[in-house]
């Protein structure tokens, strides 16, 4: 399962401390847990309401109710909360892994139905919402060698921020 995390944060002299207390202890503590098994960070190629995206691979929703979870300070921006605005947590099923997007290339997200508006031929794969905020019924998710020639409504482009991590519940 795929756990995202979008926000903003919203004081520009302390982004750089935040990114690197969330990059670095942050994705640590949680790429330490029995069932975190990827972890990537990623920053909007364009204005959004939360240009800050973290994809998390889980061993499945029960790792959220976990004492493990709990006690790493999981579900939570620890001191900076009071700077985050727009913060979302979705859990997503339709791939056990998250996609690892290498330095030059870029995250696709489309929040979109399946059947819903026309996505340019891009290989996507659908992923169906599984619980925390359950904001996002259905996420269509890409990794793109290049920006498409037009963006359709209702996608977001994201650069990656940190390179992909693999955490202790790798392999599942």
């Amino acid at each position: 399962m795929l756990y995202m995390v979008e926000c903003d944060f919203s004081d520009p002299a302390q982004l750089d401390a935040w990114n690197a207390w969330y990059s670095g202890p942050k994705l640590d503590s949680l790429l330490a847990l029995s069932a975190w098994r990827s972890s990537q960070r990623f920053r909007a190629a364009g204005p959004c309401r939360a240009p800050w995206l973290a994809i998390h691979a889980v061993s499945g929703p029960a790792v959220f109710t976990s004492e493990e979870y709990k006690s790493s300070g999981g579900g939570n921006f620890s001191d900076w909360g009071p700077l985050i605005s727009n913060w979302s947590r979705n859990l997503f099923a339709g791939l056990e892994v998250g996609p690892e997007v290498p330095e030059g290339a870029l995250l696709a997200l489309a929040d979109v139905s399946p059947d819903g508006a026309p996505l340019p031929d891009i290989a996507f794969t659908w992923l169906r919402g599984a619980g925390l905020d359950n904001t996002v019924p259905n996420r269509a998710i890409a990794v793109l060698d290049q920006a498409p020639k037009v963006l359709p409504a209702g996608m977001r482009l994201y650069r990656p921020w940190t390179p992909y991590r693999t955490g202790r519940g790798w392999p599942a």
